[in-house]
């Protein structure tokens, strides 16, 4: 299949998609943007389609500053949303999120178009996990519905118009779930869509302080004086509290968690650096 090809097949998803999107909400489709590459085209196919559609940030308190600057320069049209509380708050009550407990997206991002047709950037090369979705899911906290995995057909929900969805689920629909990343780029030269400067820093576009960034992502954003202070605040709140006397301090907390090792492994190696300083 060749890029044009592709194109048309992901506009007549959008297409056949917003049938059922304006059944459930008269806006139409729930557009999530994320400045990244990804939902970049995402939006130009949403626009080549001329569907209706709302697109939207999802603020997470915790963003680096050069993509909101991109996404408010480059794309007025998209809506900022906020969370109902800010990253730190969230620091300050469950400590920084890590690789096995990552909470701050299923709290900062996936209640985000609930009750809502909902179109994401998301592609199967990203991941293994990924590779497995299909183009169309429900996505619930209900358990029977969770899996983004599960086989739905979009045409028999239109045709149930949206009896199938219950309260803040969801139907997840990727229009771009199986491109691939050189035709992702090959769109954006022949499109002249605008780069963000994150890539200068990272391949992705995500949170500050997230568990899956690269040292030399953190060690950027950690010249942001107001991030770091504000971090550092609500780790200390977190670390005096009786029931986490696992680190003395909030900068001995940072310090484990950028290095990504389990906490005996940290302080085994500490001590060890400790007893060689003797």
């Amino acid at each position: 299949m060749n890029l044009n090809e592709k194109i048309d097949e992901s506009i007549a998803l959008i297409r056949k998609a917003e049938r059922l999107a304006v059944a459930m909400h008269p806006e139409g489709l729930w557009v999530g943007f994320s400045g990244g590459r990804d939902s970049q085209l995402l939006l130009e196919l949403v626009k080549m389609a001329g569907v209706k559609h709302r697109a939207v940030y999802s603020v997470t308190t915790n963003d680096p500053p050069e993509n909101v600057y991109f996404i408010r320069r480059n794309y007025p049209e998209v809506e900022f949303t906020h969370p109902a509380q800010n990253f730190f708050t969230l620091v300050e009550k469950k400590g920084l999120p890590t690789r096995k407990a990552r909470y701050c997206c299923a709290i900062l991002k996936e209640g985000s178009g609930a009750g809502r047709v909902v179109l994401t950037g998301v592609r199967a090369d990203e991941s293994a996990r990924r590779a497995k979705y299909n183009e169309v899911s429900i996505h619930s906290n209900r358990k029977e519905h969770s899996d983004r995995n599960s086989t739905y057909s979009l045409q028999q929900m239109i045709e149930n118009e949206h009896r199938c969805i219950k309260g803040k689920d969801k139907v997840m629909v990727y229009p771009v779930l199986r491109w691939t990343a050189a035709e992702v780029q090959q769109f954006h030269a022949d499109h002249r869509l605008s780069f963000n400067t994150c890539y200068e820093v990272s391949s992705r576009v995500g949170c500050i302080f997230c568990p899956f960034s690269s040292k030399r992502e953190i060690e950027h954003y950690e010249r942001d004086p107001l991030f770091k202070r504000n971090l550092l605040n609500a780790l200390g709140r977190y670390v005096a509290r009786a029931d986490h006397k696992r680190f003395e301090t909030a900068e001995e907390y940072y310090e484990w968690w950028k290095t990504g090792e389990s906490i005996s492994t940290y302080k085994e190696r500490k001590r060890q650096l400790n007893l060689n300083l003797q």
